[in-house]
């Protein structure tokens, strides 16, 4: 019977590492591509590019642990596993909790950071600067609070007599807090580019591309909202709680790694563009003229020239000047 019980649950978590490893495949190799583009032929590495690294990083061992708490069994039931693997696992989705803070943190960031750069209005780079510290202050308190949730610490994975911890409703109010927060930001990553762009003297096939691609923003803020609805089932106290939490556990990673193929989106513009002109013969991205209100300097021969020209007119002036001294 528990063989029977087993073996549809070996699958939950295969199933998990199906979706987000491909997908972390696609966001690392637009990374690449950013960076890549970002080094050669000249070094011109910013602010963006470097907080984007740290989310790539943290990500990356989101993923490694992610495949290494599935290989103990994360995802099965826990009566089905030994004591060892439980607490291993436990320890495991402590530090990709960790690291999922400072990569959604620091993917949105960078966004903001891309976004100075082409910002004019400054209103708009008061919204951006504002969103930055706002991410710092909250991944901050999110560390403190995950560090400081259970005393000791490895309560937080392992039974410890007469440990102590906040209460489940307590914790409830901070995630629905701080989630709030990396909602708002997703939904501001991918709205603000939006009207920046569009504010901005380019062709509108380039727009639209450019709006496109940042907007996965909004596809990861669905993906949030998901992410709180099913944590708000989940029971940590059930004997099912890691094949539970599984489905929340996936839409957290698919939020972080869209935000950062969000993130790193515009620098797909130029290859995009070659393939766009190869395959549809689409004229070249660039600039979009505007005209310009400015006085022809070219004779118009239908009016008559001037009695004094402007060049008499100003030895006049001089000589005026010369004869009152």
């Amino acid at each position: 019977m528990a063989n029977e019980t087993a073996t549809p649950d070996l699958a939950v978590g295969l199933r998990a590492l199906a979706i987000l490893v491909p997908l972390f495949t696609l966001a690392l190799t637009v990374y690449v591509v950013r960076i890549w583009t970002r080094i050669r032929p000249k070094y011109r590495l910013n602010a963006a590019d470097y907080t984007i690294s740290i989310a790539m990083f943290a990500e990356a061992l989101s993923i490694v642990l992610a495949i290494v708490a599935v290989s103990r069994g994360y995802g099965r039931p826990r009566f089905l596993l030994p004591p060892d693997d439980r607490e291993a696992i436990g320890r495991t989705t402590f530090a990709i909790f960790i690291m999922a803070l400072w990569a959604s943190a620091f993917a949105r960031i960078s966004i903001s950071c891309l976004l100075l750069r082409i910002a004019i209005e400054r209103y708009w780079k008061v919204v951006l600067w504002t969103n930055i510290v706002v991410q710092c202050l909250a991944l901050g308190a999110c560390d403190i609070i995950e560090l400081v949730q259970c005393r000791p610490i490895r309560a937080m994975w392992s039974f410890v007599p007469g440990a102590s911890c906040l209460p489940p409703d307590q914790v409830w109010v901070i995630v629905c807090f701080f989630g709030g927060i990396g909602m708002a930001g997703d939904v501001l990553c991918a709205i603000l580019p939006i009207a920046i762009i569009w504010r901005l003297t380019r062709s509108v096939v380039e727009k639209v591309l450019v709006s496109i691609l940042l907007g996965l923003g909004l596809v990861a803020a669905v993906g949030g909202i998901l992410k709180v609805i099913i944590l708000k089932s989940w029971d940590p106290a059930s004997v099912d709680a890691n094949r539970q939490i599984m489905n929340a556990f996936v839409w957290i990673r698919i939020e972080e790694l869209l935000l950062i193929i969000g993130a790193c989106a515009p620098t797909l513009k130029a290859p995009i563009e070659g393939l766009l002109r190869r395959r549809f013969s689409l004229p070249r991205f660039g600039p979009r003229p505007l005209p310009l209100n400015t006085v022809s300097t070219m004779p118009d021969p239908s009016r008559k020239p001037p009695l004094f020209p402007q060049e008499d007119i100003s030895q006049m002036s001089s000589s005026a000047e010369s004869s009152g001294q």
